[in-house]
């Protein structure tokens, strides 16, 4: 299968998994039991739950005070995954879920151009209004596009995903 076709096939079957699979009744489905799911070229790295306004960004620098915005975040049950759809890539992506309330609705969160990172402020907004979400690095963490050359895969899978928006 066409390394395109198989990120696309991938993404589109991660995202209802994990919604399905945090909304069920069954008493295994907790937050932290969707690290085990098994999914093709998917690395589940993180699945856990997250108390309402406690959510602190990775990215925020030591000096830097934790925004209003995320002091405001209900409580979600946040996955961390690695997409791994050819030899060369690293696509990083996180998915969250509000814990209760949920609208029945997915929200994926772009973020500009080629840029590289998750956009925890998006993903906030989609919990905060019922959304399920998913935000990725689109296979990098770089601002331009030196990442792209001579990898032409790298392209395609970043193509797809901004399709997705």
């Amino acid at each position: 299968m066409h390394h395109r076709s198989r990120w696309l096939l991938t993404f589109l079957f991660l995202v209802p998994a994990l919604a399905w699979a945090a909304e069920s009744e069954a008493p295994t489905r907790t937050c932290a039991s969707l690290k085990r799911l098994a999914l093709p070229n998917t690395s589940i790295t993180l699945a856990e739950p997250v108390t309402a306004g406690t959510f602190v960004p990775p990215d925020l620098k030591p000096d830097q005070k934790v925004p209003p915005l995320y002091k405001a975040t209900p409580a979600f049950c946040r996955v961390v995954a690695t997409l791994k759809p050819t030899s060369d890539s690293d696509i990083q992506i996180e998915i969250w879920m509000p814990a209760s309330g949920w609208n029945g609705r997915f929200r994926g969160v772009g973020n500009g151009g080629f840029a590289g990172y998750i956009s925890y402020a998006g993903l906030t907004a989609a919990v905060t209004q019922g959304y399920a979400g998913a935000s990725t690095d689109t296979g990098h963490a770089s601002q331009g596009a030196e990442w792209a050359l001579g990898h032409p895969e790298k392209v395609l899978t970043t193509d797809i995903a901004r399709s997705m928006r």
